[in-house]
């Protein structure tokens, strides 16, 4: 009796519409079952009545070809036969990893297991243009604690956003992003847009590495676009246990500025100089400058290093711009020591250096600095001076003469004329002279005097005991008296100098030899 119960309760059960097993059922949304590369597919997993969230199936499956970007869920609720019976909906965002076939993996869920699907990726098509990828290195045989600089190149069409990438994962390398550029290029006749990402990568361990690039987001007309970059592998040389770790790998660049050839005695000066290299750091600098000491001549100071980068650079080389000050304590030849800068060369497998060289200056006391060129100024000084004083006198007698010229054109009287010939140029002439003869011999000592004038001399001593004169005569002999004066020339070493206005101007710049007297 307990057995036939028991049947009856199984068939029951099975009958029950509300007992029904879950259906599961998948379906792949994308256009003829083609999608491109980047652009997302999405796949919709169905169950009716479940007992477990869907959640529960695993994807390890999906991921060897398809990069989970969301998972969602929606449970809804309907009535079969009268009786409420759940249905839940499970929707993947997938990017396909790769070009070609792709095959969506059997889903299992319990007993249940859902049909493969064949899904097309294609790179390209007539309306997008197929994207490449170029991930690479600029050393062919990378050093442990060489930096070497990875780049990853992206050639588009020019119409994807991209959004920078993330960290890249490498085990047990140090790494630094740097800076981002882009340019144009043409392959094959097309124009590609290039997007250049760069890393300074410094292996710290010796051996294989695997490089693995995270996925690469973009967006086009709205779309987010996600690609996937297949990894490098790079091999690091190992280098010597016994090697300092601040001493760098690879020989170094060193630019060092020029001292000045004189510096001053107890005053500060800095020697500037610059290392360029891969792998250096301010610290292993630092250490290896450290041997530098002071002596009996010049004393050092804590020295600076900076970078010199102004911005982000593009490569794993850096330049590193050490400052180090000093005083000189000791006048005289000063020889500022040279500086070895060791670093490890791969190809000899040995340690080598570099040599910053030294220089030789001239250190000289300022306080006999200052007096030298106080006792320079007060010569200049005294010189200027001189020189001023003269050109002050050569214009004064310039404004004289023409003072004297004008006075003797306007005489309208004897009398009158002979008083302004008489103190026509009194510098020049002798200081008694009391006769227009005695002026007259004073001039001829002096210039080259014109024959007319002796005869302007003579008709006025006549005119002292003859006949009052007429006005015009007296006037046009005045005018002719001081057009003659106006020419007259200085005899000094044999030259004739001609003495009309320009002439004075000319020997106010240039005095004859000897100066006027």
């Amino acid at each position: 009796m307990v057995k036939k119960l028991w049947l009856l309760s199984v068939l029951l059960c099975a009958s029950w519409p509300g007992w029904v097993a879950a259906e599961v059922r998948m379906t792949v949304r994308a256009d003829k079952k083609t999608v491109l590369l980047g652009e997302p597919l999405l796949v919709e997993i169905k169950g009716y009545d479940v007992r477990e969230p869907l959640s529960s199936i695993k994807l390890d499956k999906l991921k060897k070809n398809f990069d989970v970007y969301g998972i969602s869920s929606n449970v809804s609720t309907r009535k079969i036969k009268g009786r409420a019976v759940s249905a839940e909906t499970m929707s993947l965002i997938l990017y396909p990893l790769r070009s070609g076939k792709i095959q969506i993996p059997v889903l299992d869920y319990g007993d249940i297991a859902s049909a493969p699907l064949m899904v097309s990726v294609l790179e390209s098509d007539k309306h997008s243009s197929r994207v490449i990828f170029k991930a690479a290195i600029d050393s062919a045989h990378p050093q442990v604690r060489q930096a070497v600089t990875l780049t990853l190149e992206i050639y588009d069409d020019g119409s994807p956003q991209w959004t920078a990438p993330r960290e890249i994962v490498a085990a047990s390398a140090h790494q630094r992003r740097l800076a981002e550029t882009q340019r144009e290029e043409m392959i094959e006749g097309v124009r590609y847009t290039v997007h250049r990402y760069a890393w300074a990568l410094m292996p710290l361990r010796e051996g294989a590495m695997m490089i693995e690039f995270p996925m690469l987001d973009a967006f086009k007309f709205g779309t987010r676009l996600r690609y996937a970059v297949a990894p490098l592998w790079i091999n690091a040389a190992p280098v010597p246990a016994y090697l300092p770790v601040h001493v760098p790998i690879g020989k170094p660049v060193v630019s060092v500025e020029q001292l000045p050839g004189e510096i001053a005695l107890n005053r500060p000066v800095t020697r500037v100089f610059s290392v360029q290299g891969s792998g250096i750091s301010a610290e292993g600098i630092s250490k290896l400058l450290s041997v530098v000491r002071s002596s009996e001549s010049l004393r050092f100071y804590p020295f600076k290093i900076a970078s010199s980068d102004k911005e982000r650079p593009t490569s794993a080389i850096q330049i590193l711009l050490v400052t180090l000050p000093f005083v000189p304590l000791t006048t005289g030849m000063l020889q500022i020591p040279e500086i070895n800068l060791p670093y490890y060369n791969p190809e000899s497998a040995r340690v080598e250096s570099v040599l910053i060289p030294g220089a030789v200056v001239e250190v000289f006391n300022p306080l006999w600095h200052t007096v030298k060129m106080v006792a320079l100024g007060l010569m200049v000084l005294a010189g200027v001076s001189g020189t001023g004083y003269g050109v002050f006198k050569q214009l004064r007698r310039v404004l004289k003469r023409r003072k004297d010229l004008l006075a003797v054109k306007r005489a309208v009287s004897a009398g009158e004329l002979r008083t302004v010939l008489l103190n026509f140029d009194v510098e020049i002439t002798l200081t008694q002279r009391h006769t227009l003869q005695q002026w007259l011999q004073s001039l001829r000592q002096a210039y080259g005097v014109d024959e007319r004038l002796f005869v302007i001399v003579q008709k006025l001593e006549s005119m002292q005991y003859g006949a009052d004169v007429a006005d015009a005569y007296i006037s046009g002999m005045a005018s002719e008296a001081a057009s003659l004066l106006s020419k007259l020339t200085v005899r000094k070493g044999g030259r004739y100098i001609k003495n009309n206005n320009r002439s004075l101007l000319l020997s106010l710049f240039n005095p004859p030899a000897g100066g006027l007297k």
